[in-house]
């Protein structure tokens, strides 16, 4: 009989360590989580801000060069054309160089605590 009791306490430290590790999981998964979320609020608030901030320096840009050409239309002309070649530009920089950039970003933010939970295994 002593044997069977073994195997029940055996069996019931092995279920108590797959719930904790499963609890560990959702607490490590819950985390990351909330870090994404507060990373991504902020990123739109920055978002906005600059958003706000880029209109006020286009329509001052406007103005200005509209004064310097003696045409509205053709101020604002000149900044629409800067701002589609700067978005040919973006979008050729994107496909080379921000793209990877933004991935590796992704993959090294969802393994950030890989040491932790190596040591915690």
């Amino acid at each position: 009989m002593e044997k069977n009791g073994f195997f029940v306490e055996v069996k019931d430290m092995v279920e108590e360590y797959v719930d904790d590790r499963m609890l560990l999981l959702k607490l490590q998964a819950t985390e990351k989580a909330a870090k994404a979320s507060s990373t991504l609020f902020l990123g739109v608030v920055i978002t906005f801000i600059s958003l706000i901030l880029f209109m006020i320096i286009s329509f001052i840009a406007g103005y200005y060069l509209s004064q310097a050409v003696d045409s509205y239309p053709g101020g604002f002309a000149i900044l629409a054309g800067i701002y589609v070649l700067l978005i040919f530009l973006l979008v050729f920089l994107h496909k080379k160089y921000t793209g990877k950039l933004i991935v590796d970003s992704i993959i090294k933010f969802s393994f950030s605590n890989k040491e932790t939970w190596s040591n915690e295994v």
